[in-house]
């Protein structure tokens, strides 16, 4: 069977399951759980001080929006599969969606944002 063939044997397996009420692909059973929210950023300074000025300010910011840093930026992290990484990874863990939205519109962030913006080619994605 082709590859194509397959991906699609198995939607329809899914699909017939999801029919007849199988619950293998169902959630379990109970309240639904919190969705977290996550930013992915990577972010490759042009000035070090103003990247290390950034980090210092913004991760208190993060914490009281209830975030946490998931993946530090001070790990060290390849590709193995696509280009390479530019920058930095992080990726920060929030208790919600509201919660990372509130931190990334919040106005003592803002400055920090602009600051980053100017001396740092970033790319952040916001993942649900």
């Amino acid at each position: 069977m082709r590859p194509a063939g397959i991906v699609q044997a198995a939607l329809a397996l899914i699909l017939a399951a999801t029919a007849i009420g199988s619950t293998a692909f169902a959630r379990p059973a109970g309240p639904e759980p919190a969705r977290k929210a996550y930013v992915l950023s990577e972010i490759a300074p042009h000035d070090r001080d103003a990247y290390r000025d950034y980090l210092q300010n913004v991760l208190p910011i993060i914490e009281r929006h209830g975030g946490r840093i998931a993946v530090s930026p001070f790990v060290p992290a390849k590709a193995v599969e696509g280009r390479a990484l530019e920058g930095n990874l992080a990726i920060i863990e929030f208790p919600s969606p509201e919660a990372r939205d509130a931190f990334w519109n919040a106005p003592g962030y803002r400055p920090w944002k602009t600051l980053r913006q100017a001396n740092a080619t970033s790319r952040i994605i916001h993942i649900n």
